[in-house]
């Protein structure tokens, strides 16, 4: 599982220190899921950081009325965390809920964000990526104030193409703010 971790790093950074990389690889531990649990359960505050290995996961926000909106789903190859955790402990609505039998390396957030002051590869890898996340949620939210439903849809899926075959419809219709009635709609008229 280290070795998904290694490559990354190594992708991510030209010519990281060895030194460094161990050091990174020491802060996480194995963690197998099955489908349904959470990795971080809403309500609660979150204190570990995750790189996922195998599998999906689902950021799910719930609203006071209990409802259920999913933000995003995230597969291999991706950190995920609540980001409340970032700037207090507060406990959040957010829940990262496993949509299958998955691995994660798991760090504590504390450990992580004290190497994080320290270790030049993380923190240019933990740039490169909350950059990337940043753009996209930034292209995202800019269609949901001014693009359709089959722009939002398009969108989605020009990202993420596996989506549909993989996951039920409702949490695709939920991450771009539309009934999965509505969504069938959208998707027939391609």
């Amino acid at each position: 599982m280290e070795k998904h971790l290694r490559h990354y790093l190594i992708k991510q950074v030209s010519s990281p220190k060895e030194d460094e990389i161990q050091d990174i690889l020491s802060i996480f531990k194995i963690r197998e899921f099955k489908k349904g649990d959470y990795f971080k359960e809403p309500f609660k505050t979150g204190k570990e950081i995750g790189f996922l290995v195998k599998g999906a996961i689902r950021i799910v926000i719930f609203k006071d009325n209990g409802e259920e909106v999913t933000a995003r789903i995230r597969e291999e190859n991706s950190f995920i965390a609540d980001p409340y955790i970032l700037q207090n402990n507060d406990p959040s609505p957010l829940g990262i809920e496993c949509l299958e039998d998955l691995s994660l390396l798991v760090a504590n957030i504390t450990d992580f964000q004290s190497l994080l002051e320290s270790n030049l590869t993380l923190n240019i890898v933990v740039r490169k990526f909350l950059a990337q996340q940043m753009s996209e949620i930034g292209k995202q939210q800019l269609l949901f104030l001014t693009g359709s439903a089959k722009e939002r849809y398009e969108f989605i899926i020009e990202q993420h193409p596996n989506l549909l075959k993989k996951f039920p419809l409702r949490f695709i219709a939920s991450m771009i703010g539309i009934t999965p009635t509505q969504l069938s709609r959208v998707r027939n008229k391609k």
